[in-house]
């Protein structure tokens, strides 16, 4: 690059040399320079072929299309590519919470009677009014009863529990349906699984016997579905 630098203004200078004279002549002030036409016209060639020179010999790399383009404007065109979204995942909802069985809604004391039935769609258990519902209690000794369904169209289903435990709500119900009947003969201490017409489960524990009064007294435990 300097080298061309200096052909350039030696071919410069070659043409300032050969016309300064003559023009500062005009002027009244007197310079050293080729006096004579032919004398210019040699310094005059000589300055076009320096320049010639100068112009050959410039480094290719010094043209303006041919240098490189900074990092930095390359790294601004690229475009960064946009993130591609993945298939869709399906997030499964969490599963419902399964049924746990029956849920208690009542327990107390009952008393049984020989005559009108205790109604166990009702809370607390009690005579029904009208129409004979429930269960009632017969067959009196001073240890054991009988328990016999009222008369109407839609039966309560009761059995005498066999377990060593007493049963759950569910166990009760299910021992109820897969044991029906509508009479049952117990004593002090005998557990009944009973399903309503209304679909009510009632565990029923006999405390007491009471003959004189016609009553058997027992422990109630009510579920609903």
């Amino acid at each position: 690059m300097a080298g061309t630098i200096t052909l350039w203004v030696f071919g410069l200078l070659c043409f300032v040399v050969a016309f300064a004279r003559e023009a500062a002549s005009g002027a009244g002030i007197s310079l050293p320079g080729p006096k004579t036409t032919g004398a210019r016209f040699g310094v005059v060639a000589v300055g076009v072929l320096a320049l010639v020179l100068g112009t050959a010999v410039r480094p290719k790399g010094d043209d303006p299309k041919q240098l490189p383009t900074p990092t930095g404007a390359v790294a601004s065109s690229v475009s960064t590519p946009s993130a591609t979204p993945g298939p869709a995942t399906s997030v499964a909802a969490p599963p419902s919470p399964s049924a746990t069985g029956p849920v208690q809604v009542w327990s107390g004391q009952v008393a049984v009677p020989m005559e009108g039935g205790i109604d166990f769609d009702l809370t607390p258990p009690s005579r029904a009014a009208g129409f004979a519902h429930g269960i009632y209690a017969g067959g009196f000794t001073s240890t054991t009863a009988n328990l016999h369904d009222e008369i109407q169209m839609d039966h309560d289903q009761f059995g005498i529990w066999s377990g060593q435990s007493a049963p759950t709500g569910a166990q009760c119900r299910d021992w109820a349906m897969t044991h029906p009947g509508q009479d049952a003969h117990v004593s002090i201490g005998s557990l009944v699984c009973l399903r309503t017409p209304g679909g009510r489960t009632a565990l029923i524990r006999i405390d007491s016997i009471a003959p004189a009064d016609y009553l058997l007294n027992a422990t109630v435990t009510l579920w609903t579905d």
